[in-house]
């Protein structure tokens, strides 16, 4: 007994430096996907100009790689995907799911739009307004300890084949890389929700003409 209490108590002394190692080693493991915290506007209330629309997210990007080589290094694990968050900044729930890039964008406008009360429907009707999504930007990066993001896409709004409205909205931040924190996903989160959120859904359809 005195000697499994004796040899408890080495442990006990060397604890601390086995800990560490794992501590680091945890740390510095990265996750096959990034948190995207994602804030719908406030409620509108007002009725739509649309009751229906067709969406499509279309990949414009001339560098379809979303990381940077450092930020890759960095981030080993990740594989092309994205949790997306619908909640407050800093809350983790409710999680709503996990995605490619273009899946990602699709479910954010497809919330935007059914948060006003307007239909998202499959079909090839040119009389049911269409609006199209371009991803031209989408970049992470990481250098001088900083992430740095930069983000764009285009819209467009047409019916009967004819295009009413084009718009292009563009973005950048940065974040110093802390050890063992999601910088990542966090310099991704400051501005996603409000370039997002910039486009004005309503306006764009009161440009549609009236029936």
């Amino acid at each position: 007994m005195k000697h499994l209490l004796s040899y408890a108590k080495k442990m006990a002394k060397y604890l601390p430096i086995l800990v560490l190692p794992l501590f680091f080693l945890f740390a510095c493991a990265t996750r096959p996907y990034i948190k995207v915290n994602y804030q719908l506007p406030d409620k509108i209330q007002s009725t739509p100009a649309a009751k229906k629309i067709r969406l499509s997210v279309v990949d414009h990007r001339a560098n379809p790689d979303p990381l940077s080589v450092s930020a890759r290094e960095k981030l080993n694990n990740f594989h092309n995907s994205y949790m997306l968050i619908l909640a407050p900044k800093g809350q983790d729930k409710p999680i709503e799911g996990i995605y490619d890039l273009k899946t990602l964008f699709e479910t954010v406008f497809r919330k935007r739009l059914d948060q006003m009360g307007i239909q998202v429907v499959e079909s090839a009707s040119p009389q049911i307004p269409k609006l199209e999504v371009a991803l031209t930007d989408f970049h992470l990066d990481l250098k001088d300890y900083k992430w740095h993001f930069k983000m764009a896409y285009a819209t467009t709004l047409s019916q009967d084949g004819k295009i009413f409205v084009k718009q292009n909205f563009s973005g950048d931040t940065e974040r110093v890389d802390v050890p063992g924190m999601d910088d990542a996903g966090t310099t991704v989160s400051q501005i996603y929700s409000d370039l997002i959120n910039e486009m004005d859904i309503e306006a764009l359809l009161s440009k549609l003409p009236q029936e």
